[in-house]
């Protein structure tokens, strides 16, 4: 099964439950932060992205889904491997104002 195909189960598993579920690029939510974590500010190059590495970029959920949150730009920040492995499902983090 394809991590596209994983992701597109998952949004609609979210939908039935009546989460808000948008088509979020992970890339333009690292760009907009900056390539740098939201928890501790530590640089997230974008050639560790996908590796192991504790400072590889990751897609990361304010209010974790599980814990009621949407998958949205709103409800989304970059974080560091480490953090975001730390965080585990705790709301952390601030929501961002768009409008």
């Amino acid at each position: 099964m394809t991590d596209d195909h994983k992701a597109r189960r998952k949004a609609a598993k979210l939908k039935r439950r009546g989460a808000v579920v948008e088509n979020v690029n992970p890339i333009e939510v690292f760009e907009r932060d900056g390539w740098r974590c939201q928890l501790c500010g530590v640089r997230t190059p974008r050639k560790l992205r996908g590796t192991y590495s504790d400072r590889a970029p990751e897609l990361d959920h304010i209010l974790p889904i599980s814990k009621g949150g949407e998958h949205s730009y709103v409800n989304t920040q970059c974080a560091c491997r480490k953090c975001n492995g730390l965080k585990g499902d705790v709301p952390l983090g601030q929501m961002r104002l768009v409008g």
